[in-house]
């Protein structure tokens, strides 16, 4: 029988050693044009760094993506005066400014303007000029690096953007070259400059990129874990970023078990990527689809026609804030909530439309996720969606506790138990109160396994899976103790695989993630503060 048990340090030296998340917040260049969400109304405070989308790659350079919203928007107490400084950039520059903090990247390249990467890295003199424009820009506009959005090497991507085989070896060289003309130009700025990707969720892509070549030339990579179901030749209808699989979608593999966020970020540790390299991504948008075929289940994994009509700019897309406004329980649309995959979405018999999106409660379990597995932290594609920081504030909220409980990482026996045992942070602040278990487990079946009599129980229900739903008998139980005063060596739960294990099961994937809330909740009814902890085989 295996063990895993973690002593903590005293509280000071304990919580001095956690990292501070990344909060990667995209700011898109046409968000002042129809959206009228002006660069000025960025909530710095709440994120770490800000990705400026897009530049533009023409005739093997980066280019400004719209010289007026980057360079030349008057906006208040800008100037005319040649020399002076306008635009969303300079936004960007006060916005560091009044949070010394920020960090800010200018992100090139994007769905639409990826078809200039293939010839610009093909060859070490495309490359070294490419290269170099990029530390220029970053330099003469005032950001602190840059972050490639190549939608994609070898394959993917708009049909018309040209690809080569040999993409997947030109992009690791790329990424060397432009490693090293920061690192060269550091020596006469004395800035550090970042260097990050937008990178892929769907395996088959990341098959072309040459990962573990990759990671160590990059300040982190941020999974775009959204888009993983759309009304774009899907078969029916799906989740547009869910967190974990469902054994029972429709869609065939790899799109049954790959796409979904933990197994995306799996892919990428086993590619060897550091767990503090990896953000996830978090869409502040849903997807919609129309013609929504009647059934059961409230329109999910059904067939449809195309996608849903009008969405908030563009056809089957959905901002979150005009979802809250306008949809969710309103009109004629019924919020679901699905256990398997903790994420919710919309359903209207009457305009057949079903919309999958996120909303405060799935980001807040996403970014918990990120807690427990201590990855790097989180992204989210974009500002405009969210205007009144339902999502962004639980994001920032969250990335920003510092854990109660810790255990290392451990994987799970299928053929025996494994006891676990969970100590203390912090010593007697955090002593002497009760402590909530949550738990989901990806690949299989989701649920909290209670403990029949416990008089602890959750202040708000939402935050728990209140059915378990398994065929099989309970996965995992809890046992949940009150700590001492001392609160430095007294296990606080212990979970146990029950022995023995269905047959059905052996020999399955399993992977749980759990967090413990302290009690009692805020006046939000939501947990004042949370501990992670997270089992991946």
């Amino acid at each position: 029988m295996r063990t895993a048990a973690l002593v903590l340090a005293a509280a000071g030296v304990a919580l001095a050693q956690v990292p501070e998340k990344r909060v990667v917040g995209y700011y898109t260049s046409w968000s002042i044009y129809a959206r009228n969400y002006l660069a000025n109304q960025i909530p710095a405070a709440q994120v770490t760094h800000i990705n400026y989308a897009f530049a533009n790659l023409v005739g093997g350079v980066i280019a400004l993506g719209d010289h007026y919203a980057d360079v030349d928007r008057f906006y208040p107490g800008d100037c005319w005066a040649p020399g002076c400084r306008r635009g969303n950039f300079h936004q960007l520059e006060i916005h560091k400014q009044n949070n010394p903090g920020l960090r800010t990247l200018i992100s090139i390249g994007g769905w639409t303007w990826s078809g200039g990467f293939s010839d610009a890295v093909l060859t070490p003199a495309s490359r070294a000029t490419f290269a170099a424009s990029i530390v220029n820009f970053v330099d003469q506009y005032y950001f602190d690096g840059a972050d490639i959005d190549w939608e994609y090497p070898v394959s993917g991507g708009l049909p018309s953007n040209p690809t080569r085989p040999q993409d997947k070896q030109n992009y690791t060289l790329f990424l060397q070259e432009l490693r090293a003309q920061f690192t060269a130009r550091s020596v006469t700025t004395g800035k550090q400059y970042l260097l990050t990707i937008a990178a892929p969720a769907n395996p088959a892509i990341i098959d072309n990129l040459e990962v573990a070549l990759i990671w160590p030339l990059l300040d982190w990579i941020n999974v775009m874990t959204y888009d993983f179901h759309g009304p774009w030749g899907d078969p029916v209808t799906g989740m547009n970023a869910p967190m974990f699989g469902d054994p029972v979608d429709p869609m065939p593999e790899p799109a049954r078990s790959q796409f979904n966020t933990t197994r995306a970020i799996d892919n990428y540790l086993a590619l060897g990527v550091p767990r503090s390299k990896l953000q996830i991504g978090v869409p502040f948008y849903g997807r919609g689809f129309g013609g929504v075929t009647a059934g059961p289940n409230f329109g999910l994994y059904r067939s449809y026609s195309g996608p849903s009509w009008p969405g908030t700019w563009e056809n089957g897309v959905y901002d979150w804030t005009h979802l809250r406004n306008s949809f969710v329980n309103l009109n004629g649309y019924t919020a679901h909530w699905m256990d398997l995959q903790r994420v919710p979405w919309l359903y209207s018999p009457t305009a057949s439309t079903f919309i999958s999106y996120d909303d405060p409660r799935s980001v807040s379990e996403k970014v918990w996720f990120v807690q427990a597995a201590d990855l790097g932290g989180a992204m989210f594609w974009e500002f405009s969606c969210d205007r009144q920081n339902d999502l962004l504030g639980p994001m920032h909220t969250w990335l920003r506790q510092r854990p109660a409980l810790r255990t290392p990482v451990r994987s799970l026996s299928l053929a025996q138990p494994v006891p676990v045992s969970l100590q203390l942070v912090g010593g007697s602040a955090r002593a002497n109160r009760p402590y909530i278990l949550f738990g989901t487990f990806s690949d299989s079946w989701p649920g909290v396994v209670a403990v029949p009599g416990s008089p602890v129980l959750p202040l708000n229900p939402d935050w728990l899976v209140s059915v378990f739903t398994s065929p099989v008998p309970p996965l995992l139980q809890q046992t949940i103790g009150v700590l001492d005063g001392a609160g430095s060596a007294t296990a606080v739960l212990d979970l146990s695989m029950l022995a023995p294990l269905p047959a059905v099961l052996l020999g399955v994937r399993l992977s749980m993630t759990a967090w413990v809330f302290d009690s009692p909740a805020g006046a939000s009814g939501q947990p004042t503060n949370v501990a992670h902890f997270v089992f991946v085989p």
